[in-house]
């Protein structure tokens, strides 16, 4: 008899596509977590099972039992005692539950699981018993702190096991590894790794078997219109974002969706635990899939192709690139980066509108986040900016964002300053810089009450010595509409009293978060309230207040502003 252990409707259709290939005509059991649907839909994926009779007998795994019954909770603080005495509950745990399923190890010839961190494929873990390993999804054998991170955020007790067993395939006890090898980070190698493309297998079996897969998962066939090729875009499951609320899995999907699929026909897969329902009302002019089926038998229900595949964490996009003219993963470092979204498009808008001409070597960046600006550039300037950008000597223009003017080594026509974090550390080492810059102020504004995003008021910094740059920024404006997200955003066109009024304002701001770095006492003078409207007299006044803060500073009395909302 062959085992095989899953979480996923990937690992399903991985042992399904194992099994016909390997073990046509042998007994198997699929022992499947109850994680991937809600009860009523797990009834209905076991009876599909079961009725594609590839296995000979399925068995549902109620996670949240073995979780919740586990006694030993398991933290950071928590000592190596503990962590072993979790261990050995989940070992009577499962034995218990094997018995009640009327399942006997001994009879096993083969043992496959792609979740040795949990309940059954724990149990073969701690007790040593040698089996084969299947990647939790494509490419994730050669990222295991991608999954370390995702276990650590989710549930820490299966990140401690994982590591104190060295599970996720890198114990000894693994016989063999199971993976998308063209998906694993490049120059990665593991000597008992096993090509597991399972895209390609499936394409190798023969038409019956593809349909009797096919059918079991309820993959029909997709029809689109003729004309422009369609985005694919791979959604992920709320629970799974940086921050778990629907309102910001919401609006975290229209603003991708307006930034890089504005124009397409639109296609949405939804992950197997998302709110697929949702996607239909927020997106009226999408289709959307169902979400029963996993994404990798998207090319056997769709003969055309994608013009681009968009996901913010599934790892189907690395099986299906033979299938689409452009890939986009925005995983974990873009969603950390999200909340500075506005400045990076602005930044890019700047570097289009400033410089129509140049080219990726021309552009180089200070403390930027390249997962949230690579993918900016190559939708709005046609191409990534070069993996030399970081420490290039010359270029038409820096992009700087979380980086010291002490750390900025390089001659540029222009430097742009982004402040995500509002600390003006640009300016620590020259002070006399606020003289010099050019404020461009960016604005967000909502074009719908029920957008679920938020105004904001913010701005770039532009910093140059040549007259001519100078005078186009002074005059620069640009709008862009997020139709999807209900948002819309300005970018200059300030008077030159607004523009002088907030340098001064920023420079204030600076020696306030000085004072908070070096933590010194902090005393506020009240300021006027900032308006919208600017007149000579508000930027004399503002001169004046900051005359006051730096006297204040050097006699090193504290110093520190208070301020109401724009009017």
């Amino acid at each position: 008899m062959v085992l095989y252990v899953g979480a996923s409707l990937y690992h399903v259709l991985c042992f399904s596509v194992h099994k016909l290939l390997h073990h046509r005509k042998e007994e198997a059991v699929l022992v499947v977590g109850d994680n991937i649907f809600s009860k009523s839909g797990m009834d209905e994926l076991k009876k599909d099972i079961e009725s594609a009779g590839i296995f000979s007998r399925v068995v549902i795994l109620k996670f949240i039992e073995g979780a919740y019954t586990n006694p030993y909770k398991i933290k950071p603080t928590s000592k190596e005692e503990q962590i072993q005495n979790f261990i050995k509950h989940n070992e009577i745990w499962v034995e218990n539950w094997l018995s009640k399923q009327k399942l006997d190890l001994s009879q096993v010839t083969e043992f496959n699981s792609a979740i040795d961190h949990r309940h059954l494929g724990l149990y073969l873990l701690s007790k040593k018993i040698p089996y084969q390993y299947f990647e939790d999804g494509n490419g994730l054998l050669s990222r295991e702190e991608v999954q370390l991170e995702f276990h650590k955020k989710a549930q820490y007790a299966s990140y401690a096991v994982a590591q104190y067993l060295h599970a996720l395939g890198r114990n000894e006890v693994v016989t063999k590894k199971y993976a998308n090898v063209e998906a694993q980070v490049k120059g990665f190698h593991d000597e008992k790794m096993e090509d597991f493309h399972v895209i390609r297998l499936f394409q190798s079996m023969d038409a019956g078997d593809q349909e009797t897969l096919i059918g079991m998962f309820h993959a029909e066939k997709l029809s689109l219109p003729e004309g422009k090729p369609p985005v694919l875009y791979l959604t992920r499951y709320v629970k799974y974002l940086q921050k778990t609320t629907m309102k910001y899995h919401q609006f975290l999907s229209a603003m991708i969706l307006d930034l890089f699929a504005q124009g397409y026909p639109l296609v949405i897969k939804p992950h197997p635990r998302d709110f697929s329902g949702r996607y239909a009302q927020m997106f009226p002019d999408a289709v959307v899939l169902p979400k029963q089926f996993p994404s990798e038998l998207l090319p056997f229900i769709y003969e055309g192709r994608y013009a681009k595949i968009i996901t913010t964490g599934s790892t189907a996009i690395d099986a299906l690139v033979d299938y689409s003219d452009q890939q986009l993963k925005l995983d974990v470092k873009f969603e950390e980066k999200f909340d500075a979204i506005y400045s990076y498009i602005a930044a890019v808008q700047f570097v289009k509108q400033m410089f129509p001409e140049i080219g990726a070597e021309q552009i180089g960046i200070r403390g930027c986040c390249r997962e949230l600006l690579d993918p900016l550039c190559q939708q709005f300037l046609g191409f990534e900016i070069s993996k030399s950008a970081e420490t290039k000597k010359e270029c038409k223009v820096i992009l700087a964002d979380e980086i010291s003017e002490e750390e900025m080594p390089a001659e540029a026509d222009c430097i742009c300053y982004l402040n995500t974090k509002q600390d003006y550390q640009f300016a620590d080492h020259r002070p006399e810089i606020f003289e010099k810059l050019h404020y461009i102020n960016l604005s967000v504004r909502k074009r719908e009450e029920t957008s679920d995003g938020e105004e904001i008021e913010t701005a770039l910094f532009v910093e140059t010595k040549n007259e001519e740059i100078a005078g186009r920024v002074e005059s620069l404006y640009f709008k862009y509409t997020f139709h999807r997200a209900g948002m819309v955003m300005f970018a200059g066109n300030d008077t030159k009293e607004r523009q002088e009024y907030m340098k001064i304002f920023s420079e204030i701001l600076w020696l306030k978060c000085c004072g908070e770095r070096g933590e010194e006492n902090v005393e506020f003078p009240q300021i006027p309230r900032l308006r919208r409207r600017i007149s000579k007299e508000d930027v004399m006044a503002m001169r004046q207040l900051l005359s006051v803060v730096k006297k204040r500073r050097k006699k090193n009395e504290g110093y520190g502003v208070c301020t109401d909302e724009i009017e």
